[in-house]
């Protein structure tokens, strides 16, 4: 039974956000008794409820980044071709839903946190528990305030001091305004630090360790610009994993069921991952990979990344991973969020973007060569290394979701909208169109007018 109320706990605290603005609280006494929370078990399980309530938007933006392109049943989605398309409309209809989850899940982080103190332990083993406990309830909390911030605010190196998201301090009634990008980067560093500061190795991938805080500092630090701190940081995440996380049968692991230490993160699903992008078992997929995305023939990679199916009467590259074990019929377990592989994508950029190109071109030739793709030749330029990093990250992680904030973050090329099968482009999304940074719902600033929107945004009042 407590369990059960521990349940409509978080149950309530998602009504009470959905029904008004995302930071409308009603005050904590009206969601539960916080007397249910005075055991470890009892905090375990509300950690639970936080990590299913996190959002889980991989495939759309996959849609909007450049993973993608339309196929000949595109068109009977409209909805989703529209968002493809970086139609205003589907963006603004997808922002409300994706600021108010990230909240929700915030918001029962803060619950949380706040009824640790009435958390008692009587034995040693309860003191460590609460504290791995609190170490990742931090971590996830932190990992919801930057997506939010990749997501709603403008890029980190247009202007730091511009405007990010909106920090909460505790679960109830705030009006505040939005932080600084600055202030936001730094807020969720002292989370991330003061949850790096317990070592945590659990046995399952579904709680987050603290490889997974580190690889997490590492991607802060280059959304901001702090090459040093991310290559550090992702060289400690390297060191921590294996080369046998990166043969053939290691890569299947990742798309299968079980457990398994070659991912350093995944979040528990019982839900079917990407069954959208389907239109049917025979006639295929919504979207094809992006052609210029070309997997070589000794590239492990291409087993498991990739789909083959015919469509049209040709042989068409579908997206594997998640969509592969759909169309086969297997259901996945858990959603992948860090993976050792990117920890050497954002080393080698922040190795790069120091100058220390030899150092960047060695790191990721181990990589490739343990995954069967060529590797960079010695006195490759800075320029020309870069491209490579960035284009076979997008190539690594296709499908889940780090294209859109890769290319918003480093602004490097502009976003081609393609024709179907990706033959030409129907549209270039250039590096400065306002859509890049999402608007801020109107249910946020309609009852907070410290709340300002993003430019190029109508304030719908």
């Amino acid at each position: 039974m407590l369990f059960q109320r521990i349940h409509i706990y978080i149950i309530g605290v998602t009504t009470a956000i959905l029904a008004s603005c995302s930071l409308n609280i009603p005050p904590q006494d009206q969601f539960s008794d916080p007397s249910a929370i005075t055991n470890v078990e009892n905090a375990r399980s509300l950690l639970s409820s936080a990590y299913l309530s996190y959002p889980h938007y991989e495939y759309e933006f996959s849609v909007l980044g450049s993973d993608f392109c339309p196929t000949s049943v595109s068109i009977k989605d409209v909805s989703l071709l529209n968002l493809y398309n970086w139609q205003e409309k589907e963006i603004g209809k997808l922002a409300p839903t994706v600021w108010l989850s990230y909240y929700n899940t915030i918001a029962s982080c803060d619950a949380l946190l706040e009824r640790l103190s009435n958390v008692v332990t009587p034995k040693a083993a309860d003191a460590e528990e609460k504290a791995l406990i609190e170490a990742e309830v931090k971590t996830l909390k932190a990992l919801c305030y930057f997506r939010l911030l990749q997501i709603f605010a403008p890029a980190y190196s247009l202007n730091p001091d511009g405007d990010g998201v909106i920090l909460k301090n505790f679960l109830g009634l705030e009006t505040n305004r939005r932080s600084s990008i600055r202030t936001c980067v730094a807020a969720i560093r002292q989370l991330l630090t003061e949850a790096e500061a317990v070592e945590n190795n659990p046995d399952r991938n579904g709680w987050l360790s603290t490889t997974a805080v580190k690889y997490l500092l590492a991607d802060l630090a280059l959304y901001a610009s702090d090459y040093a701190e991310a290559a550090r940081y992702a060289q400690q995440v390297i060191s921590r994993g294996s080369d046998a996380y990166f043969t053939a049968d290691a890569l299947a692991r990742l798309w299968q069921n079980d457990t398994y230490k070659g991912r350093i993160f995944a979040f528990n699903t019982t839900a079917q991952v990407y069954a959208a992008i389907q239109y049917s078992p025979t006639d295929g997929d919504y979207f094809a990979l992006n052609p210029t995305l070309h997997f070589a023939a000794s590239d492990l990679r291409k087993a498991y990344w990739v789909y083959p199916m015919t469509m049209n009467g040709n042989l068409r590259n579908l997206l594997g991973k998640y969509n592969k074990m759909n169309k086969e019929g297997r259901t996945s377990s858990y959603i992948n969020t860090f993976r050792y592989a990117g920890a050497y994508y954002i080393a080698a950029e922040a190795l790069c973007r120091q100058g220390d190109v030899e150092a960047a071109r060695s790191l990721m030739n181990h990589y490739w060569q343990l995954v069967g793709v060529p590797e960079a030749p010695l006195g490759i330029t800075a320029d020309s290394l870069l491209e490579r990093i960035l284009t076979d990250k997008q190539r690594e992680f296709v499908g889940e979701g780090v294209a859109f904030f890769d290319l918003k973050r480093t602004r490097r090329h502009p976003l081609d909208r393609l024709s179907q099968w990706g033959g030409t482009f129907n549209a270039r999304i250039t590096v400065d169109d306002y859509r890049w940074t999402f608007p801020i719902p109107s249910s946020e600033y309609r009852f907070n007018d410290n709340v300002t929107q993003n430019a190029g945004w109508a304030m719908n009042k």
